[in-house]
């Protein structure tokens, strides 16, 4: 028997999320070694490895955010779209054959206006 897996992006399931908990762990215990190893002051580079990480997945975090909504790839906006969809989709099901023709014409009536620059009303 096949399992189909689902392909899902990067960060959507357990192993990704503790790959991310982990790589950002282990960042955060180099970059201390690493400025230890230079000479800093072992509290001074604890606290310079803690504020960058904090400010950098801070700000991280919301960029993604951001990227989001000028994207509108928001949940409320998906869902908006999918019910949308489906209100459309239910709509056309419950037209009769001749509702369905005219609703046809009238779309390529509109396409042809368009296409002479008519305004459509």
């Amino acid at each position: 028997m096949l399992v189909k897996k689902s392909l899902k992006p990067f960060g959507y399931n357990r192993k990704d999320v503790l790959l991310i908990g982990f790589g950002v762990t282990f960042l955060g215990i180099g970059l201390k070694s690493g400025l230890e190893f230079v000479g800093v002051d072992p509290l001074q580079a604890g606290n310079v490895v803690q504020l960058v990480l904090v400010l950098g997945l801070t700000i991280g975090w919301i960029s993604t955010y951001i990227f989001r909504v000028s994207n509108k790839e928001m949940t409320y906006a998906q869902q908006l779209r999918d019910y949308e969809k489906k209100v459309m989709e239910k709509r056309l099901e419950g037209l009769t054959e001749a509702e369905l023709e005219a609703l046809l014409e009238q779309v390529e009536e509109e396409k042809r206006r368009l296409g002479s620059g008519e305004q459509v009303q």
